[in-house]
Order: C-alpha cells, then structure tokens, then sequence
C-alpha cells in the first residue's frame, strides 16, 4: 500500500516580492550600523563629559600637576602597590564621627560612583592643588558630601597602609654609604631640609599685635 505524502505550500517567489525583500534587508543592515555609530558616539560623549583618570592618561605635565606624580606610568606603579588592599582593606567613611574613630576592621566594601582609581585622582587633587569640595563635586559629578567621604576615606587608608612602612634606613647601611663630604660627622642619620614661607603682616604696628595675638593667644592668668 502506498502512502503519499502531502506536499509542501510552494511559496512563489515573484520578481516584485524579491526586490522588498532586498530593499527591506538593507534598510535594516543600514539601520543597525547606524545604531552601533551612535552607541559609540554616546559612549564617546559620556567619557569626555566625566572627569577621571583617563582624561589625563595622554598628559604627563597634567599628571604633575594634579597628583604630583612624575608621570602616568607613576601613578599607575603606585596604584598596582595599593589596588590589593583597596579591596580587602579600606574602611569606608559614611559620616565625621566614623572618621575619627578608631576604626581598625574593613567593612563590607558599598558600590561607589567613581571608580576607585578615580577616586584616588580626586583624593590627590585635593591634597596637591587644594581644590575645595565644591570644585571637586562639580568635576567629578557627585555630591559635595561623597566628595568629603571620598577624601576622608582615602586620608584613613593611605595613612595606616604607607604608615606601616619604614621609613628609616637602617644606621649601618647609612654609614656605608655616607658621602665624603660627611666625615666628619659619622653619626648622619637623616638630613632635614626645610622651607621658609613668607607671611603677609599688616602695615600698621597695632594691627600687627592684635594680629599676633589672635594668632598665638596667651592664656589669662586666673586670679
């Protein structure tokens, strides 16, 4: 007995038919590279509009300026050291009494705005060039009091990560390499350079006291 099967719709394909089809194809194709071209013009757009570290990674002069590093490659090498312990180790600020507690246990580590990098720029900025909180906030587009944290933060960290560090050469390795100009005093341990900084004082002699005074006020004598 012989089964037969039944038969496929035959679609026709006309010449009319076709040619949508094409048209409708490269419409789309064109559609999706025009997607992608604005994607990344976005993408370009939200980059230089937010200020970080990639803004400065081309501009060595730049990296000294705001940070004090010798260069990009420096500032990099220093955050390499210190990304480890970022993670495992930095104790968030939420508020001015947690700054000045004696906080010695990372807590659970809460998602911030900025990149942690980036962070550390906006922490340098304001210890190298002492740009105010406001300046700070508006570049970095965040709130006056997350930049406060931020700086809180990082001044907390570095200071119990690098204070960890010696400092000291050890005196046997300083005699040993101690310069002939430094014979006769065999005991140099440090050399300590100092800098002068020149204060502005009113012209007028009263003034002036009144300004010392303010400046170094001497307790009263209690009867």
């Amino acid at each position: 007995m012989d089964v037969q099967l039944a038969q496929d719709h035959d679609y026709c394909v006309t010449p009319t038919t076709s040619a949508v089809t094409d048209a409708l194809s490269d419409e789309n194709e064109a559609l999706r590279r025009r997607v992608q071209e604005l994607e990344h013009r976005l993408e370009t757009l939200q980059l230089q509009s937010h200020f970080g570290l990639h803004r400065l990674a081309g501009a060595d002069e730049d990296i000294r300026f705001y940070t004090r590093f010798a260069s990009y490659k420096h500032l990099q090498a220093f955050w390499h050291l210190v990304e480890p312990a970022v993670k495992t180790r930095m104790v968030r600020i939420t508020s001015s009494c947690a700054a000045s507690a004696n906080v010695s246990e990372p807590t659970q580590q809460r998602s911030t705005k900025l990149a942690p990098i980036d962070e550390l720029l906006l922490f340098l900025m304001h210890l190298s060039v002492g740009l105010p909180l406001r300046d700070l906030a508006n570049r970095f587009g965040i709130h006056r009091t997350t930049a406060s944290r931020i700086i809180a933060t990082w001044t907390h960290f570095l200071y119990h990560l690098l204070g960890s560090v010696r400092l000291w050469i050890p005196k046997e390795e300083v005699k040993a390499h101690l310069p002939p100009e430094f014979s006769a005093f065999p005991d140099t341990q440090v050399v300590l350079d100092c800098t002068e900084i020149f204060a502005k004082l009113p012209p007028r002699l009263f003034c002036r006291v009144r300004y010392s005074q303010h400046t170094n006020p001497t307790p009263h004598s209690r009867p």
